[in-house]
């Protein structure tokens, strides 16, 4: 895959990496996958608790959960495949906290017409403050990426 450009020369201050790494993902999988990255955020953010972390844990839970959803139906539609998680939370920079999800799986497009289906990438638009997708034949990166919370 090619390296990633970052959108908009963020500045870096203290960051703090948190990676998992899956052989093998399944949907039974996803919701621990989102329990262990939500709950890490939470506990090293650097934000006072309230309704406006509480909030934006919500989009992140909800955002990861979709890239994830992705990964098991459209990298690996025939069982599982690998996958890699990566969140970034930058304690003095911006953006506040990066999350990539990589898999090995061919990107395929989408059908014309998707039935109920086909709005992942507006629901990744609706929940993070930014997303990026890139694909190439060794497989799909997601970035997704918020500021912190007021």
């Amino acid at each position: 895959m090619e390296s990633w450009a970052e959108p908009g020369a963020p500045t870096r201050g203290r960051r703090i990496v948190h990676e998992v790494t899956h052989d093998l993902v399944r949907p039974e999988d996803l919701r621990g996958l989102r329990a262990d990255l939500v709950s890490w955020v939470r506990a090293t953010a650097g934000c006072p608790e309230g309704p406006a972390l509480s909030d934006r844990l919500d989009d992140v839970a909800t955002a990861l959960y979709e890239a994830l959803t992705n990964v098991v139906d459209h990298a690996y539609p025939a069982g599982g495949g690998p996958v890699r998680v990566v969140a970034r939370l930058d304690l003095e920079g911006h953006p506040w906290l990066e999350v990539e999800v990589v898999d090995r799986g061919a990107w395929r497009p989408a059908p014309a017409d998707p039935g109920h289906r086909g709005r992942g990438l507006q629901l990744l638009a609706g929940t993070a403050d930014g997303h990026d997708v890139r694909h190439d034949p060794a497989g799909t990166r997601v970035l997704l990426w918020w500021h912190r919370p007021p």
